[in-house]
């Protein structure tokens, strides 16, 4: 049993690998010096990507989008400041941090708007993505995670042991009662959101990487 599990998995990997890797492969590559210590984040979400993890990618993005927030205002409020400066640099990044690093999302989006660290249409964006993604995924609001899903589902309600007795005898099959069933069920609803998180994923996470890079930039205009 543990074999054929692991034979498995092995094949279902190499073929999301074989599949994927070479749209992501440049995410590996793209430089940036002011958040490098998000690589291993940034690596865990590109590796959900790549096995067509959607929903653990989508979790791993919203906790990427909150730490781009916070530290792109850390490293401003630092700015210039470096190791060699011992005092001077735990001052300052211990007053960063007790300024942003217990802020919500809402309020670090603001905050980087009004030091002009992102644009207004970036602001735009991203509280959009908070309100429609990073809320409900994070909270497990089914409800709005799968929002533009059809209210009922439609379908047949039948007893499988009849349908087994209707093939044995080479009768049709009686499809039973047709029915309506809420989509907010917790089968359904878990189904829509496995089926929208493979519509969102690599465009959530590409929005808030793009965005990273472009903070990039700005950290080095800033620091010249």
């Amino acid at each position: 049993m543990q074999a054929s599990i692991n034979e498995f998995l092995t094949t279902e990997f190499n073929n999301s690998i074989d599949k994927n890797y070479k749209v992501l492969s440049k995410y590996f590559e793209t430089k940036h010096s002011h958040f490098i210590e998000l690589t291993s984040l940034i690596n865990e979400n590109l590796k959900c990507l790549i096995l067509d993890l959607h929903q653990a990618s989508i979790f791993s993005t919203n906790h990427l989008l909150e730490r781009v927030m916070k530290l792109v205002l850390i490293k401003k409020y630092t700015i210039g400041i470096n190791y060699s400066q011992p005092e001077l640099y735990n001052q300052k990044t211990e007053e960063a941090i007790k300024k942003y690093d217990a802020e919500k999302l809402f309020n670090t989006l603001l905050f980087a708007k009004n030091e002009k660290l992102i644009t207004e249409q970036e602001y735009k964006i991203l509280n959009e993505l908070r309100d429609k993604v990073r809320n409900p995924y994070s909270h497990a609001e089914t409800k709005k995670i799968i929002a533009d899903a059809p209210p009922k589902f439609k379908g047949y309600m039948f007893n499988i042991n009849d349908v087994k007795e209707q093939l044995m005898q080479g009768k049709p099959i009686n499809a039973g009662i047709k029915t309506e069933i809420t989509t907010l069920s917790s089968t359904f609803s878990q189904l829509y959101q496995e089926n929208f998180s493979k519509d969102l994923a690599l465009d959530y996470f590409r929005t808030v990487f793009e965005i990273l890079i472009k903070l990039d930039q700005r950290l080095n205009r800033l620091s010249h």
